[in-house]
């Protein structure tokens, strides 16, 4: 199950995509387009955060997952020019 279109998810829509609190290495790859083995060595590089159940058995939270699809909100910057000018 690849994602379409990422970009375009509102939190509703990542609910109904995610249902699961915790995903195996292989859900997310298949969620991600990505190999089994690039989703492990972002585990132990620390690039995706996940619960080591066992020697070989991980569980990754929904909310890493949503963070390596890029499907959280970005945060709006405030930028503010105390003199009030805007240089183009």
């Amino acid at each position: 199950m690849a994602l379409a279109d990422p970009t375009s998810g509102s939190a509703a829509d990542v609910s109904a995509l995610l249902p699961k609190a915790f995903y195996s290495p292989g859900e997310v790859a298949a969620l991600a387009s990505l190999s089994n083995s690039t989703v492990l060595n972002y585990i132990h590089e620390g690039r995706l955060a996940a619960v080591r159940l066992s020697e070989r058995t991980y569980r990754i939270p929904r909310k890493a997952v949503i963070r390596l699809l890029g499907l959280e909100a970005a945060e709006p910057t405030r930028i503010e020019d105390p003199s009030g000018t805007v240089s183009i």
